[in-house]
Formats: structure tokens, C-alpha cells, sequence
């Protein structure tokens, strides 16, 4: 892995978006996986720009799900979906054909993983994966004890995973499990990008650059992935002790 710090998020912003540009520019049909949520914004803003001033085109790209709440619709704000569309595909008028997204509100998860996991082996693999990284070191919704080798799969949440996505909802929701994508594909996408910002990551980064490989730390293994990118701002990255 490559571990990249920047002075604030802005600048961390703009190199992950640039890194995102690069590979889009050289494949633009690929399949790209990118996390909703609050760290990610900024690298949404400066995708909308490069769009807008025409240095990136997204029109033959496909997006894909990273993760969605189970019980919870595509229409309700707080959902994965709606955060997407909030913040990057309505901007950008992303055509409805190319986005692809687990459904929270399926009778059956388990077929919605199986469609999943379906459409990303018949591509081969993800292009582009794009995901923070929760406090207690989980990936998506790959919580502590998450296999390596997992793909999309159904996930019973962590207590800290039910507080902290309370601050998406505009009233109390229940969260008890989600359906995500797995960390194997994550080490198999081409363009992996894992990105932090904050002191209150700080803590979860030192303990991330410090630690083994090991499953009760599911960020940790982007030890193992040689073209992975860790970018994380100075407030994360801490006093880098």
C-alpha cells in the first residue's frame, strides 16, 4: 500500500479525485465502486467540477453499490442511495441505466448479493473502489471479524455502526444489519482508495498503520493490497507516533 497525507481535506480531496480522473481518463467504461457518507464529499465536489469543465466524462462508466441498509428505501434520506444521488449522480445527471445498487427494501438480501456479486465477476473485477473508514476500523459495512476473502454479503451491525449512522436520519432509525460489498473486492479492484479525515479518525488510523493484517481490524488489509491507497489528512493521520 501507499499511505498519502495531506495538509487538509481539500487537498486530500482533490488528490483522490485526481487519482479517480487519471484511471477514468486511460478506461472510461469501467465499473466504479464509491462510498456514500461524509468523507467522500469532497471528492464528489471535485468530480462535478472536472466534469463541468470538461476534463472527465462519467457517461460510460457504471456505478455500483458499496452498501445500503437493509429495511431501509432507496427514497429515504439517511440511505445510501439517497446519499449518492444527493451528492453525486443527480449533480452530474448520471443516467438511471448506469447505476447499479443493492435494494434495502428486497423480500430476499440474499438474491440482492447474488445479483452482486454476479455483475462484478462478469466484469472481472471493480475498476475503482472508493471507501472511508467507520471508528471501529470497519470497511463499508465489513465489521470487525469480516473474512478477508468475503465477497457482497449480508452483515449484522456493530453497536458503534447503529449510533454513528443515526447522524444520517432526520429521526431515531433502527439499523440492525446492511447488505455490502465484501473486503475481496476491495483487494481486487484495480484502483483501490481508502480515505480519512479528521482527529476523530485519528485514533482508528494510528491503530490501522500500526496493526498486522488481522480480521478484527478490517481496514488492515490494505497491508496486503500492494496498489492500495491510504489518504488521510493531517488531523487523521495524527501526531504520527
Amino acid at each position: 500500500m501507499t499511505i498519502k497525507i495531506f495538509n487538509d481535506y481539500s487537498s486530500l480531496s482533490r488528490a483522490a479525485a485526481d487519482l479517480i480522473v487519471q484511471y477514468l481518463q486511460n478506461k472510461p467504461q469501467s465499473l466504479v465502486c464509491l462510498a456514500s457518507g461524509h468523507s467522500p464529499k469532497g471528492v464528489f465536489d471535485c468530480l462535478i467540477d472536472d466534469v463541468k469543465s470538461n476534463k472527465l466524462s462519467l457517461g460510460q462508466c457504471t456505478f455500483v453499490s458499496l452498501d445500503e441498509w437493509i429495511g431501509i428505501p432507496a427514497s429515504q434520506k439517511g440511505s445510501c442511495r439517497a446519499m449518492m444521488d444527493d451528492d453525486l449522480f443527480n449533480p452530474l445527471q448520471i443516467d438511471k441505466s448506469r447505476i447499479v445498487f443493492f435494494d434495502g427494501m428486497a423480500k430476499d438480501p440474499s438474491n440482492e448479493v447474488l445479483r452482486m456479486n454476479n455483475l462484478i465477476d462478469d466484469h472481472g473485477e471493480l475498476d475503482i473502489m472508493l471507501v472511508g473508514v467507520g471508528t471501529n476500523g470497519h470497511i463499508a459495512m465489513n465489521e470487525p471479524g469480516t473474512p478477508f476473502d468475503i465477497k457482497a454479503h449480508i452483515s449484522t451491525l456493530a453497536e458503534e455502526t447503529k449510533a454513528v449512522g443515526q447522524k444520517y436520519f432526520s429521526a431515531n432509525t433502527e439499523l440492525d444489519q446492511g447488505i455490502t460489498l465484501g473486503l475481496r473486492h476491495f483487494r481486487e479492484a484495480k484502483l483501490p482508495i481508502l480515505i480519512a479525515n479528521g482527529d476523530r479518525k485519528s485514533a482508528i488510523i494510528k491503530k490501522l498503520r500500526t496493526s498486522p493484517p488481522t480480521e478484527n481490524l478490517p481496514a488492515s488489509i490494505v497491508h496486503l493490497i500492494d496498489n492500495a491507497y491510504v489518504m488521510v489528512d493531517e488531523a487523521a493521520y495524527g501526531n504520527g507516533g
